[in-house]
């Protein structure tokens, strides 16, 4: 599926979620649930990139790239019933020095991006949830131990973070003296191959490469401490009696075993 909505769980004017350099909301659209008729404007965008709250970037948007001219459907699901229709985006008649193949190319290149971003903030989702629940077990024991194994764990983890999100940016104008990270430079990336319309200039495919590099040595460095460092976290863990720890539990306090994101 190119785009997916759910029935949101905030109000539509809430103050959460991610805010760009301006101050601008970037969160999902409000997808009301009420008895009665519900509206929800598409903005002919497939899914945005993945983010988590209070992540800010500086010229850069995680929108979900613009889908080329093409046939598509539409499929809606509510109390258990299905219906869906077909829909068709039409290229601009008005721009006649762009074709519908360099549309599809600038969707290509903007979605390969937009997956880098989700990578790397994944890998940030990740690391603050098994942080979360390093300081929930470190509260339950005063095992010597395990602080020592904590604290080398917490600060591997704090390096590869650090390294892929400028984990200093309180506010929005904090990225004026704190250097952007990579995974703001990937989301500048796919910001600026969807300005206007047209194939990405051919400069960008090589950027690309550059930042994608960089991000997989983060990325392979982070798989090295889950080996390590979370491994040995974990035995002591499992010695003491204590959940173990997960990049993909939601919960602080651990789930158990099988049940995780």
């Amino acid at each position: 599926m190119l785009r997916t909505y759910r029935q949101d769980t905030t109000s539509a004017d809430s103050d959460q979620g991610q805010r760009g350099a301006d101050g601008s909301r970037l969160g999902r659209p409000h997808l009301p649930n009420d008895i009665g008729l519900n509206r929800l404007a598409w903005d002919l965008r497939g899914e945005g990139a993945t983010t988590f709250p209070g992540m800010i970037l500086w010229g850069a948007r995680t929108d979900g790239p613009l889908l080329p001219p093409g046939r598509y459907a539409v499929r809606v699901v509510a109390d258990g019933e299905s219906a869906r229709a077909p829909l068709v985006v039409r290229r601009n008649p008005w721009i006649e020095d762009v074709t519908d193949a360099d549309l599809r190319a600038q969707y290509v290149f903007a979605a390969r991006v937009r997956d880098k971003v989700s990578e790397a903030n994944e890998a940030v989702i990740a690391i603050r949830r098994v942080k979360a629940q390093l300081e929930d077990r470190i509260e339950r024991t005063d095992d010597a131990t395990l602080e020592r194994l904590a604290g080398r764990l917490d600060t591997d983890l704090s390096e590869v973070e650090g390294n892929i999100y400028q984990v200093k940016n309180q506010s929005n104008q904090d990225p004026l003296n704190f250097p952007i990270k990579v995974n703001n430079r990937l989301a500048n990336l796919m910001t600026m191959a969807q300005r206007g319309d047209g194939r990405p200039t051919s400069n960008m495919p090589e950027i690309f490469r550059i930042l994608v590099d960089e991000l997989a040595g983060y990325t392979g460095r982070l798989a090295e401490i889950w080996r390590r460092d979370l491994r040995a976290v974990n035995a002591e863990l499992e010695r003491l009696n204590l959940p173990p720890l997960d990049p993909k539990c939601l919960e602080e306090t651990g789930c158990p075993v099988g049940v995780s994101d």
